[in-house]
């Protein structure tokens, strides 16, 4: 699993592309703030998430494994577990927290976008 791309995957690189066209600028995956953020608004305090439908469990587009299913149900339940700490925490620090699913990326990719610049404004 060490080969599995946390960084730059294709979903944070196309969203990125979007927000770098319409001259919106920010950071990514900043260490110093919890969960590692996939885009950062650091000064108005926006954490985007980007979730992978496989690896955050995505309850509409998740489709277990057959093999070593024991093992699976427990990783994607320890993931979500994370992922609602980090935003429950994040969001009690003053963060305004959007969370991203992949297919939504994929099948309506502008209204992705709006999302975040709605926050921005």
């Amino acid at each position: 699993m060490k080969n599995i791309r946390s960084e730059g995957t294709r979903p944070e690189l196309k969203i990125a592309r979007e927000l770098k066209r319409r001259h919106i600028y920010f950071s990514t995956h900043s260490k110093t703030v919890l969960g590692k953020p996939d885009i950062l608004f650091r000064r108005k305090k926006i954490a985007v998430f980007i979730d992978s439908d496989f690896w955050h469990g995505n309850p509409d587009h998740f489709k277990m494994p057959k093999s070593n299913i024991r093992y699976w149900k427990a990783k994607i339940s320890r993931n979500r577990s994370r992922d609602k700490e980090v935003t429950g925490t994040l969001r009690q620090s003053g963060w305004k927290v959007i969370r991203i699913w992949e297919h939504d990326i994929y099948k309506n990719f502008s209204k992705s976008v709006a999302r975040i610049v709605k926050y921005l404004k």
